[in-house]
């Protein structure tokens, strides 16, 4: 690739990224010109992520409070999303070829008095979709165990059986969650709606 090409590249970079961060966060990141607060907040970063979402706990919350680091910390009197019990719905995406494909999802959560808890999702008919993660295509409908923390309104999803890593992340809209699969090459919906 020729010099020339790269300030094209870096224009188009900066177009895309400007859009992305509210005024407030631009304000906070030119106060902090380095992306880490300093080396324990690195490490941090660096350990802290499993198939790309990261794990949230009080006690890291609270650690990030001490050491100072930077970011959109959540209020601690938050409500936290209520992501507890069984959920039923569909997953979508693609199989070889692009052809579409489909099938049934579901999900039992349960989370441990806090923000983070514990749970089982499962993709029926998902052997030969692109963007599934191994672990769920062979688990199919029987589910793989997953751990999983909370926001207000977002749920992390983490395979527990850490060989085999895989990350979703899931929005709460009522009494549905819609969610899709982090770093992988084709995109797989996934939306399951409370049982009650």
């Amino acid at each position: 690739m020729g010099k020339g090409s790269w300030l094209p590249m870096g224009i188009a970079l900066a177009l895309l990224t400007t859009g992305c961060a509210t005024e407030r966060e631009w304000t906070t990141w030119r106060a902090h010109p380095t992306h880490y607060a300093n080396g324990n907040h690195m490490a941090f970063s660096v350990i802290n992520m499993v198939g790309g979402a990261p794990r949230v706990t009080p006690e890291l919350v609270q650690t990030a409070k001490r050491e100072g680091w930077w970011g959109r910390n959540m209020p601690s009197d938050a409500q936290l999303a209520n992501v507890s019990g069984t959920w039923e719905g569909t997953w979508t995406g693609y199989g070889l070829q692009r052809v579409p494909r489909s099938g049934i999802a579901t999900g039992t959560f349960q989370l441990n008095g806090g923000a983070t808890g514990e749970g089982r999702l499962s993709m029926s008919d998902a052997q030969v979709a692109e963007g599934v993660p191994l672990a769920l295509r062979e688990g199919s409908s029987m589910g793989v165990p997953v751990q999983i923390s909370v926001s207000e309104t977002e749920m992390w999803v983490n395979n527990a059986e850490t060989r085999r890593p895989f990350a979703a992340i899931f929005v709460l809209e009522g009494d549905r969650l819609v969610g899709n699969f982090l770093y992988t090459g084709s995109p797989v919906r996934v939306e399951l709606t409370r049982q009650r």
